[in-house]
């Protein structure tokens, strides 16, 4: 009777025991499982990686600058009188030619950004560049006469002439000439330049620089750069 006893006593020590027991694994697992988790997820955010930073070349900065930049950057209209005369000091003027007229043209200038080269671009950073820009010139394939407001303002001949046909050919020449160069020294250059300086500047704030530096020359090469990365962060090579 004591043996059975004992026996039955047993058995319910093996079954509390190992109740016991699994209900400490599982606290233990669960646990585990809260502070192991944090831990595993902070390792994998410390060691993401890290996005490269792209520095646009020069060159694909200057093909978008041609591609996306008007070279003519400013145009203006001028007006000028022309006096010709011709064998007006022979017998009194009676072989001769007098003609007044009146000039009106469009002088356009810009800068031709044709003449760039990569090393006139000089990234810095990813929001620094410097810029050499060539100097702004009159484009005179775009410059000309305006026919319908140019016009002979008086033509006299004399006595024994008759009036030359080629006269207001070459006046129209001459009149031409004299308005580009009176558009060089009007300060269209100047404006030209300022003008394409600010297109070029919109143009490169497109494309994520915030300091734009306009060189009178090639600047310098930039130095190398070296993106910083986040402490526990990997750069990743770009593929």
């Amino acid at each position: 009777m004591l043996r059975k006893t004992f026996y039955v006593i047993m058995i319910i020590f093996f079954v509390i025991a190992s109740v016991a027991t699994y209900a400490v694994i599982a606290t233990v697992n669960k646990a585990d499982k809260a502070v192991v988790e944090p831990i595993g997820n902070l390792v994998r955010q410390l060691v993401l990686p890290a996005t490269p930073v792209i520095l646009p070349s020069p060159s694909t900065i200057l093909l978008n600058m041609e591609q996306q930049f008007d070279v003519i950057t400013v145009s203006s209209e001028f007006e000028k009188i022309v006096t010709a005369e011709r064998n007006q000091e022979v017998l009194w003027g009676v072989l001769g030619e007098t003609m007044v007229f009146v000039a009106n043209g469009t002088v356009a200038a810009g800068v031709d950004l044709s003449q760039m080269t990569p090393e006139d671009i000089q990234v810095i950073d990813p929001v620094t560049v410097q810029i050499h820009l060539p100097p702004a010139q009159i484009f005179t394939e775009y410059s000309g006469l305006n026919n319908d407001k140019s016009y002979v303002a008086d033509r006299d001949t004399g006595l024994f002439t008759r009036a030359d046909p080629q006269l207001e050919t070459q006046v129209r020449q001459i009149a031409e000439q004299e308005i580009i160069e009176a558009a060089q020294g009007s300060g269209l250059l100047q404006q030209a330049n300022e003008n394409a300086e600010a297109e070029i500047r919109q143009l490169l704030e497109g494309l994520g620089f915030v300091n734009i530096e306009f060189w009178d020359e090639t600047p310098p090469p930039a130095p190398t750069y070296n993106a910083e990365v986040p402490k526990g962060y990997q750069l990743t090579p770009v593929p």
